[in-house]
């Protein structure tokens, strides 16, 4: 989540026709629904161009990647559309900002009925071709990394492209199952019939749940809202529309909901238990394990229906409900049998992503270490259990061991509520100003409490490509009022603006049984903030004062990787104070770079992505025994990846949780679930091999005072 919040803010169409598409267009959607999604599209934009703080130029170059996105949120593999349809709708390409200004959907229509047509043959075609086994011994190859990918220009070259993806995504289940199995190894050879088999009914189960439901009766409506996404997130990368009734936005700055305590991700198009959050349901009943593969979720009816494919949103409105209410799934761990369970929800807060501490202890020093992945507000709006009185508290916790400096993880913080980060600068600083937000008419300073810094030493901050926003804020004000010492990737995500979430629609009448009408809502871009040297971090973030490595993950986004993206600018500085830094900065610099430039592991890491994305981009070989080289080859380079990261045995950082040593032991009640996760979680962090490297810059400022 990349939006900064503060108060409400978030800091985390003229008619035209084509011969033949108009008249389709006229067969999939009534007039009630034209008229509807013209309503949507006139209040989304008039919004737009009444309230955002500087709304791109709806001209023709907005037309006209707005009509481009189209093609590639619908068919991001590019294997539905055929280019002569691409081609026809290509008359549409300079006439989408019209269309936005007259609240006109014709474009979307036009598009969305060739799409059903396209989508409607795919399915037939894609289960034509998982009838019968694939040819695993021919040699040929395929994009499977279709980004920017022509599309097909017959229907031939379109059957022969998805028979070579569907063939792809076989042969990656096909590797999974053999490595599930413990026989992968390179000297295999042929192919085994009932593995085949096996992996072509799980790529057909993932399509045919894709074919349902982008067939289904809301289908046109989950597209409408895809094409609203689009024409908004063109105008900036942060403005978003969002359909009626998604209340995901919410649930995460609260950290609050109803559920069975689990951290869902994917794999190919799979779920899977990723984590169980401590006293949740999932954890306590011992039924659920870590990885496993979610096969099925109970319906309302008690029906099974098969996950594997859908959107995350789906799975997780699945699993969520109303407490005490039941959640039943099949669950399968790699390799074994499916099992059913069935967990009672309950209201939990997600206390993992929580703000939390440690200890380090190196060389006779004590070093604080607190990790805090989002500046999240109190769920009953309190501001008692929000980010900021969450790390007042962790930094008392590590002020009674007399702690020598204090580390600041924000890595993969990307933002939350702006008074969070403002009153936690607090905890840091004297009162000061942290941040100016500006809007269309006036500019305010952001003031820290005036209270005493509650920590004054050493202070480091642990940032990455993925901090943003209000984690940018905090970083930004550390490093321009002289606090402490910032440490990461090349920049901060990059994140500057600013956004309001609002409702649109309009009134009923109750006395004539007319209801309310809902638009949906859109987050709008208000504000941009700035640092207190008038300097903004839209695009640019913050640079650390010692950078690690470049990027941290193949898969991040940044600011700058956005075309619509505001622009870079600065405004007057603020006045305030800066901190001569109580130890010769230049020389704790130059030696974590030293120590930078010669570490092998730091080198290894960055050879290594770079190798593995020209793996996952290059053409892939549809031979089973080139394909099982290259397989075992990309899994074992991300495997050395990650032990890059790890420090080796014997080298780990001396970490332990942090508790209250002031509170009379009988009074505090230890929760072992919660004491060996705290273990858990602290054993992983002493094997980082960038904390390691943090913590030598907190001993080279202790080395070098002044």
């Amino acid at each position: 989540m990349t939006m900064c919040t503060g108060r409400k803010y978030f800091l985390s169409f003229i008619v035209t026709t084509v011969t033949g598409f108009q008249l389709m267009a006229q067969q999939v959607v009534t007039n009630d629904q034209l008229a509807y999604r013209s309503a949507v599209a006139k209040a989304t934009f008039r919004k737009i161009n009444k309230e955002h703080f500087g709304p791109k130029p709806v001209n023709d170059a907005y037309a006209a990647a707005v009509w481009k996105q189209l093609f590639q949120t619908l068919d991001p593999n590019s294997n539905l559309f055929l280019q002569g349809d691409v081609n026809k709708l290509a008359v549409y390409k300079n006439q989408v900002d019209d269309e936005v200004n007259a609240g006109s959907t014709a474009f979307f229509e036009a598009t969305y009925a060739v799409y059903s047509k396209r989508v409607s043959e795919a399915e037939t075609l894609c289960m034509k071709i998982l009838q019968q086994p694939f040819d695993m011994e021919k040699k040929e190859t395929v994009m499977a990394w279709r980004k920017d990918q022509p599309f097909p220009v017959s229907e031939a070259a379109r059957e022969d492209l998805w028979r070579k993806l569907l063939k792809y995504y076989t042969l990656r289940h096909y590797m999974e199952m053999e490595k599930a199995a413990g026989n992968t190894a390179k000297t295999k050879k042929g192919v085994d019939a009932a593995l085949e088999a096996k992996a072509r009914e799980k790529v057909r189960n993932w399509y045919a749940e894709y074919f349902r439901k982008a067939t289904g009766k809301n289908a046109a409506n989950e597209k409408f809202a895809q094409y609203m996404e689009v024409a908004v997130a063109e105008i900036d990368p942060h403005t978003a529309y969002t359909a009626p009734e998604d209340k995901t936005f919410n649930d995460m700055l609260t950290k609050k909901y109803c559920g069975i305590g689990v951290e869902l991700a994917t794999k190919e198009s799979d779920f899977y238990i990723k984590r169980m959050m401590r006293g949740g349901a999932a954890y306590k009943s011992g039924l659920v394990k870590e990885n496993d593969i979610i096969v099925a979720i109970a319906d309302a009816k008690g029906a099974m229906k098969p996950v594997s494919g859908w959107e995350s949103n789906q799975v997780s409105s699945m699993i969520r409900g109303d407490k005490g209410s039941s959640v039943t799934m099949k669950l399968q761990q790699p390799g074994e049998a499916a099992r059913t369970v069935t967990l009672k929800r309950d209201e939990l807060v997600d206390m993992e992503n929580r703000a939390k501490s440690a200890l380090i202890e190196k060389d006779g020093k004590t070093f604080g270490y607190i990790y805090l992945p989002l500046f999240y507000v109190d769920p009953n709006g309190q501001m008692l259990s929000g980010a900021a009185m969450d790390v007042f508290r962790e930094v008392a916790k590590l002020k009674e061991y007399e702690v020598d400096g204090i580390i600041m993880d924000l890595r993969g913080n990307g933002g939350g509520a702006l008074d969070e980060v403002v009153r936690m600068s607090g905890c840091f600083m004297p009162s000061g100003p942290v941040t100016m937000l500006k809007s269309k008419d006036s500019i305010k300073s952001y003031v820290s409490p005036a209270i005493p810094p509650t920590f004054e030493g050493p202070l480091a901050v642990l940032v990455d490509e993925g901090s943003a926003s209000a984690s940018e804020i905090f970083t930004a004000a550390v490093q321009d009022r002289g606090r402490g010492i910032v440490i990461g990737t090349s920049s901060t995500f990059g994140k500057g603006t600013a956004q309001t979430v609002t409702s649109m629609g309009k009134m009923g009448n109750p006395e004539k049984g007319i209801p309310d009408t809902s638009y949906g809502s859109i987050r709008l871009t208000k504000e941009k903030f700035y640092r207190i040297t008038g300097v903004s971090t839209q695009l640019r973030g913050v640079t650390p004062d010692i950078i690690l490595q470049d990027r941290m993950s193949l898969e991040s986004i940044m600011e700058k990787d956005y075309p619509s993206a505001l622009a870079y600018d600065s405004i007057a500085p603020t006045t305030y104070n800066r901190t001569p830094f109580a130890f010769n900065f230049d020389v704790v610099v130059k030696h974590a770079n030293d120590r930078i430039r010669n570490n092998p592991a730091l080198k290894d890491i960055v050879a290594d992505m770079r190798r593995l994305k020209q793996l996952r981009e290059a053409p892939v070989q549809l031979n089973i025994a080139v394909f099982r080289e290259s397989y075992l080859a990309t899994a074992q380079l991300e495997k050395k990846l990650q032990q890059s990261r790890e420090l080796k045995e014997g080298q780990y950082l001396h970490m332990q949780p942090a508790e209250v040593r002031s509170a009379n032991p009988a009074a505090l009640k230890t929760d072992p679930v919660e004491a060996a996760h705290n273990q858990e979680w602290v054993q992983k962090m002493g094997k980082d091999i960038y904390l390691k490297e943090t913590v030598a810059v907190l001993e080279d400022i202790l080395a070098n005072t002044k």
